[in-house]
Parts: C-alpha cells; structure tokens; sequence
C-alpha cells in the first residue's frame, strides 16, 4: 500500500519592505485617511498596495508623474509590499523611464503618486 504523502502547503507570497520619500504633511495625513477609509494602523500597507494597483490599472496613468517632479520629500515611511507588486512597480518605472525620462519614475514616486491619488478621490478598488 502506498504511503498517503502530505500535501504541499502553499507558499505565502513573499513580502517586500519599500523605503517611500514623501513630503511630511503627506506622511502626517496618511493615519487620518487610512483610518477613515475604515482600514487600522495594522492595514496602512494594504492601503498603499491597493492604491498603487488602482493607479497601475488605469490607462494613462503615467501623467500622475506629472505632479511628483516637483516634490521635495524630506521623510521616509516603509511599507510590506508583495513581491509581485514591487515587481510591477520596478517593471512599469523602467518601461516609464525609457519613454519619458523626465518624469523621473522610480519606486518613490510611483507608489507617492498612487497615494496623492488616492486621497484625492482617484481610486477604484481593485478587482
């Protein structure tokens, strides 16, 4: 008779720690929205990851770039990541970088324009 062989247990996805460069008064407004978005302190990456999905769905989305070359961060804040989503996000700002080499894309500014957006009311949940 056979041995019964466990099942494979599903491997968690691997979860990345990214360093954003914000603006202070934007890291000081991000508990204020998180928690009225009806998300905890605990959720702030699932926010942003959720925000930067909904950015990235959006066609055109590259001129959200726009407003993030005139920013000056002078903080930083760190968020878990997926692994695929940083992969995205890492994809996307060098096909950006190649097209449009002004826009500066980079993790930064890419996951910073996905929260800009998102507070100002540019969000759909993603799917």
């Amino acid at each position: 008779m056979a041995e019964a062989r466990p099942k494979p247990m599903k491997a968690a996805p691997t979860i990345r720690k990214v360093t954003v460069k914000m603006p202070k008064a934007l890291k000081g407004e991000l508990p204020t929205r998180i928690l009225a978005d009806g998300y905890n302190m605990r959720q702030k990456s699932k926010w942003v990851v959720e925000s930067v999905q909904s950015l990235l769905a959006k066609r055109g989305w590259e001129g959200a770039l726009l407003a993030e070359t005139v920013v000056r961060p002078d903080v930083q804040d760190v968020f878990s990541v997926p692994s695929e989503v940083a992969a995205l996000i890492n994809r996307e700002a060098r096909r950006v970088g190649m097209e449009n080499p002004s826009l500066n894309a980079n993790q930064s500014t890419i996951i910073r324009a996905a929260i800009n957006r998102r507070l100002l009311g540019f969000y759909d949940p993603p799917r």
